[in-house]
């Protein structure tokens, strides 16, 4: 069983919601860990809220209030994909309350820079252009952007994957002006595509002191639906920092 450290606070990435984490959270409950899977503004259950007014800060607000609504301490923050972004956001924010914050194949923004900045892509322009349109970001085809070939996943997929706000992808990060001292800072990398996005962020937490460690799995993005007890474990070792 768990030592029973605060409690793992898992936030999904662009597209999805907190459902994106049921079957991680399940294990990681049975060995003990209090698990939180909230979703943002406008994503998964919360897709009725979907407006050309949220961004970047709405969802750090979100988690924020989740956090401090439940009065968690000794968090544990794992930010998926775009959830690292969010998770950079809310260090700013009540820094005292995490404990660790890890980041799971997920963006590790400086402040100023928005997830735009740094794909710098045709998603970046496009984007910008939705968002100048008040219209949300469609979600991607998950079989050409990571791989799922499960027939069963992507039927379930279909029903629940929506279109994300355009306007979290211009929003830049504000106030992380560098990494404060005192929390346990993990990454991990889904490596199966060694050109990967998360690649950069991936070797910096290598290098960087601050980091307990950053380790690579030989999964793709979506490894939480492909793959749970990997996920689960890996974040389980972070809890226990």
């Amino acid at each position: 069983m768990a030592e029973g450290k605060g409690t793992i606070v898992l936030v999904h990435g662009a597209w999805f919601g907190g459902w994106v984490w049921r079957d991680v959270a399940r294990l990681l409950r049975a060995e003990g860990f209090d698990v939180t899977t909230p979703t943002m503004s406008g994503l998964g259950e919360r897709r009725h809220q979907l407006g050309p007014e949220i961004g970047l800060s709405t969802h750090v607000e979100d988690i924020v209030s989740h956090i401090e609504m439940e009065d968690l301490r000794d968090v544990t923050l794992v930010g998926w994909s775009y959830g690292g972004m969010v998770a950079n956001g809310v260090l700013t924010r009540i820094k005292d309350r995490i404990r660790t914050l890890v980041y799971f194949d997920a963006f590790d923004p400086k402040d100023g820079e928005s997830l735009a900045d740094i794909v710098n892509s045709p998603l970046s322009q496009r984007a910008r252009d939705l968002e100048q349109a008040g219209q949300p970001l469609p979600p991607p085809n998950l079989t050409r952007q990571w791989n799922v070939t499960d027939e069963a996943l992507l039927a379930k997929c279909a029903d629940r994957v929506g279109p994300h706000p355009a306007k979290t992808m211009t929003e830049p990060v504000k106030g992380f002006h560098e990494r404060p001292q005192g929390v346990n800072y993990v990454y991990v990398w889904c490596g199966a595509n060694p050109a990967s996005v998360f690649a950069p962020f991936y070797e910096r937490a290598g290098k960087d002191p601050q980091f307990a460690f950053a380790e690579r799995l030989p999964h793709d993005h979506v490894v939480a639906l492909t793959d749970p007890p990997v996920v689960a474990e890996v974040i389980a070792k972070a809890a226990r920092l």
